[in-house]
């Protein structure tokens, strides 16, 4: 459905020196305002929504959520595995008309590495790149390890193995924005090659895009993308039905369970797991049954997943059974099931010598208040089948996220996100033994030698055939105990097409088409 709006058609007028009266705009909802627009602090998730339509790497993901080649057409690993040679796409052109180059690379790389800029997420994954400790410390003003061959062609040296950054979520940016408007640029236009260009920003009430008529890829259809600030998550399913929304992304899970159950909107729902996984963490140095595999299995199979998925969440979620999720490369789809097996749960606690519970000594499950009812169902199953003397600690997030990163909590469900996608961020964060982020404290020589070897493997298909091997020893010990993985919901009006939903949030709308 055509969307007028005079508005729109005043800045398009403006912006592009076209004859155009009428703006199609696609409208959608975030939940608050972006915290930045600019690709160098960019650290959160609702700038990302917005920003992922201004600025590209590398590499994207398509509407499966598979990656594939963006503003590099194709790279060559260095024989050493120490490096890439980087081809890029001609033709590009960034939102300001200028082409985008392997000049452009550099600087960005270098943008966030300096000193002062404060670079955000994309910051850490340059970590490795030769001489990104010298630009963090102001030692050095160019990053050695970056090399220009011509226009399209870069090269980038680490100093240990970096086999996934081609497909590390770093956005490019113009380097000549900065001399043509001056520090705070970010706030009068944009500075990538996406589909859609900044054009306003109003605080509290939206952020305006439009078309970037050079985009290389396909599209835009659409004139315009008003992302409109909706705080809270009822709003915006009433707006939809208002028609004031051409498509809603539901951040809240009880507005999610809502409209899962309304027939109005069964035909206008798009559902698709999270990459996210969720597990309970059971940290065998502070809870002494925990040292034993038979315990942590009892208690994975005393655990009914689709009772969970149907009741706890009503129906918004998918059971989990490994800790890798669907739409990440290198998910094993064939890894069995996790059946609520009662029976075998209590023989397996009486064979550890543990019958009915007893013996057990007290322990809580420590989580979060938006968390309390999943912890409560797991704490009263497991005093109720298992006889565990289970019971519910509800802490402050930050204070909680501090404790199990120092491996002070026995006992947790918990998640964790990936930020790219590639098992490795699962497999290497949350269960590689010597990783920061492995708040169980569980560790396996076998498993941590496959994830180094994966770790230096730049075949795609050998590095998942590691993931496959390593994830199969964290099940079979019972390392971990698997629950669910969020679905992510989406509603759509009828007539509007190529709205993409995949396991990392909406892609572009680039694709997006309206009658």
């Amino acid at each position: 459905m055509k969307r007028l709006t005079t508005q729109f058609a005043v800045l398009f007028a403006a912006i592009t020196m076209s004859s155009v009266v009428h703006a199609q705009t696609f409208r959608t909802n975030i939940p608050a305002d972006p915290a930045m627009v600019d690709p160098i602090t960019y650290s959160e998730l609702v700038a990302g929504d917005v920003m992922g339509n201004m600025y590209e790497g590398f590499t994207g993901i398509d509407g499966d959520g598979k990656v594939i080649p963006a503003l590099a057409e194709s790279w060559e690993a260095h024989d050493d595995n120490l490096g890439f040679t980087f081809h890029l796409r001609p033709g590009v052109k960034f939102h300001s008309g200028r082409p985008f180059t392997a000049n452009d690379v550099k600087y960005t790389l270098e943008e966030l590495l300096k000193p002062g800029n404060k670079g955000g997420l994309n910051a850490r994954y340059l970590n490795n790149i030769v001489g990104a400790d010298a630009m963090k410390s102001g030692e050095a003003d160019s990053l050695e390890g970056v090399t220009v061959g011509d226009d399209l062609t870069v090269d980038i040296r680490f100093t240990q193995p970096e086999v996934l950054f081609p497909i590390y979520p770093i956005w490019f940016m113009d380097a000549g924005i900065v001399d043509e408007l001056g520090a705070d640029w970010a706030q009068k236009a944009s500075a990538g090659t996406g589909p859609f260009k900044f054009v306003a920003w109003n605080r509290g009430q939206d952020v305006q895009l439009a078309a970037h008529a050079d985009y290389w890829g396909e599209g835009p259809h659409v004139e315009a993308v008003d992302f409109i600030i909706v705080p809270s998550d009822d709003t915006a399913i009433s707006m939809f039905e208002a028609d004031e929304l051409d498509a809603i992304y539901i951040n809240n899970a009880a507005e999610g369970r809502r409209i899962l159950r309304d027939p109005q909107f069964a035909d206008k729902l798009i559902k698709v797991p999270a990459a996210q996984i969720r597990y309970l963490g059971m940290n065998q140095n502070l809870y002494e049954p925990f040292k034993d595999k038979r315990v942590r299995e009892a208690i994975c199979k005393a655990i009914d997943r689709d009772g969970m998925v149907s009741g706890l969440f009503g129906g918004a979620a998918f059971p989990l059974y490994g800790q890798i999720t669907p739409g990440v490369a290198g998910y094993n789809p064939d890894l069995p099931a996790i059946p609520l097996d009662v029976d075998k749960a209590k023989a397996l606690l009486a064979e550890a010598g543990y019958e009915g519970g007893a013996n057990m000594p007290p322990v809580k499950v420590t989580t979060t208040a938006p968390n309390k009812d999943e912890a409560t169902y797991f704490a009263a199953t497991l005093k109720q089948v298992l006889g565990m003397p289970t019971e519910v600690e509800v802490v402050e997030r930050a204070s909680h996220i501090k404790a199990m990163n120092a491996g002070e909590v026995p006992f947790f469900a918990w998640g964790w996100s990936a930020g790219y996608p590639d098992a490795l961020y699962f497999l290497s964060q949350v269960w590689y033994g010597p990783s920061v982020y492995n708040r169980s404290r569980w560790q396996n020589d076998e498993f941590d030698a496959l994830i180094e070897k994966a770790q230096q493997t730049a075949d795609n298909e050998a590095r998942y055939a590691l993931y496959k091997d390593a994830e199969l020893i964290l099940m079979e010990e019972w390392g971990t105990c698997p629950l669910t993985v969020r679905m992510q919901i989406a509603a759509v009006q009828d007539g509007v097409e190529g709205v993409s939903l995949t396991p990392f949030r909406f892609r572009p709308f680039n694709t997006v088409t309206m009658d």
